[in-house]
């Protein structure tokens, strides 16, 4: 049965102002700041020996604001604290040895270990080794803004740009661009992909749209704003909204599938947790912050030590998609089977007793990325 937990209460002048200080110049802010800190900082004071160091996995360090705002908790509760600070990308891994450099030299009160690598890597780290269990962990999944602003990346449709669409960019040559994905599979595979990675209704219609318009006259799709404009048109005039009834771009949910697939993010989260898991002490929490239903629906069957068969189950795509291009290591193996009772999940007094947390109003409309956030906490048993 989830237990409960309380999570404190701040004022709204007081979560914006803490989420904006957070934040690196020119980065977005880091949602549900106070709560994360909360959660990982305030709930150590209690069990900690005193006078022990904090030492906490940031598993998405991005643009660093979680990383900030743990270290600036940590420091107003007088708390030596270590974050080993992880990403796959390595513009991230850049702003993580940024941050770690700039800590006073010789700090006995904080430090930043950056980490280079995917999820299913972290047992790879020879900073990981040996270090006998951390107090908690965070995965904040998703892109960051900086990912969405650089048009080069592929992940925007808001700016054209390459098809690529690797967490890792360059770096990850093995792996499947975005563009190999749209114009490697067949149709059905390619419907398959819309619907399982997107929910997308009109899965295959629009997976007709792409194989007809790459085995035109124009040829293959190679950039955001040729695949965004063709699946446009396959739509016509039907309008979209997102989950929350905003309106969206009739390829919303396309590019989210084809971000999930190119970059194994299932598989990889599930990796993630698993090794978070032997890292953490007993009792010590992994947090999870989802923006969208699928990721969401994963991270709290993991968390309620549910099956997973029907969340999980390789995709009939990569199969196809393996006899066409046949890389070397398309995917990464899934992990074993998750045995019963490893998690239990959390209930927040603050919520109602829901198992999750969102952002509120004042959080909201400072920061828009906070919409659809929803933050989860499995305790290790």
């Amino acid at each position: 049965r989830p237990v409960s937990i309380r999570v404190l209460q701040f004022s709204s002048q007081a979560a914006s102002a803490a989420a904006a200080a957070s934040a690196a110049p020119g980065s977005h802010s880091p949602v549900l700041a106070d709560a994360v800190t909360e959660l990982l900082v305030g709930a150590c004071q209690g069990t900690r020996r005193p006078g022990s160091r904090i030492l906490l996995l940031d598993a998405t360090f991005g643009a660093g604001g979680h990383t900030r705002r743990l270290l600036r908790g940590a420091s107003e509760a007088s708390t030596p604290i270590t974050v080993y600070a992880n990403d796959r990308d390595p513009a991230a891994y850049r702003l993580a040895g940024q941050l770690s450099e700039s800590l006073p030299p010789g700090s006995d009160s904080a430090s930043v270990v950056p980490l280079l690598g995917k999820f299913s890597q972290l047992a790879e780290h020879a900073e990981l080794t040996g270090v006998e269990g951390i107090d908690g962990a965070l995965f904040d999944l998703g892109l960051c803004s900086a990912q969405l602003d650089e048009a080069r990346r592929g992940f925007a449709l808001s700016a054209d740009g390459p098809l690529d669409m690797r967490m890792g960019g360059p770096a990850e040559a093995d792996s499947p661009t975005a563009a190999d994905l749209v114009n490697g599979l067949e149709t059905g595979d390619l419907a398959a992909l819309f619907r399982a990675y997107g929910e997308e209704p009109m899965a295959r219609r629009l997976a007709r749209a792409v194989v007809e318009r790459r085995s035109g006259p124009r040829g293959p799709l190679r950039t955001t704003k040729q695949l965004a404009d063709c699946l446009a048109d396959a739509v016509g005039s039907a309008r979209r909204k997102d989950s929350l009834g905003r309106s969206a771009h009739p390829a919303t949910r396309v590019f989210q599938a084809l971000r999930i697939a190119v970059n194994n993010e299932f598989i990889e989260l599930l990796s993630g947790l698993q090794l978070a898991r032997q890292l953490l002490k007993p009792g010590a929490p992994c947090l999870v912050l989802s923006f969208h239903s699928l990721e969401d629906r994963l991270v709290k069957r993991v968390f309620a030590n549910r099956s997973l068969d029907d969340l999980c189950c390789p995709a009939a795509w990569a199969d196809a998609f393996k006899r066409q291009r046949s890389p070397q290591s398309l995917h990464a193996k899934p992990p074993p089977p998750l045995q019963p009772q490893l998690w239990q999940l959390v209930r927040f007094d603050s919520n109602r007793g829901e198992d999750y947390l969102m952002a509120g109003p004042a959080e909201v409309a400072e920061n828009p990325r906070a919409r659809s956030a929803r933050l989860r906490v499995g305790l290790k048993l």
